[in-house]
């Protein structure tokens, strides 16, 4: 009985990581700083956003903290935000004309 070693198994670690990011590559809310983003605001509350924005090609679910007035759900916003210490917070932010 043949035992493989999954260290020397480098079709495991391509299967696990199908689309590693190189790090020139990472997305703008993986970085410390201020980014701005287009987003689908799907839920609003307790000071808190749940938007959808594809940036990267792909969707991708981002909690952000903070308060847009009004009722926002399923509108697209342009968000200018901060990642501080790991944290997503809302600076500013504008509805986008549809």
């Amino acid at each position: 009985m043949s035992v493989s070693n999954p260290a020397n198994d480098n079709r495991a670690v391509r299967r696990s990581n199908p689309q590693e990011v190189e790090p020139g590559e990472a997305m703008p809310w993986e970085q410390e700083g201020e980014f701005e983003i287009e987003a689908v605001i799907m839920s609003q509350s307790n000071g808190e956003l749940l938007v959808k924005t594809n940036s990267g090609g792909q969707p991708t679910h981002l909690t952000i903290a903070g308060y847009l007035p009004g009722k926002v759900t399923s509108q697209t916003w342009r968000l200018a935000c901060l990642r501080e210490s790991g944290q997503l917070e809302l600076l500013d932010g504008e509805p986008i004309s549809q």
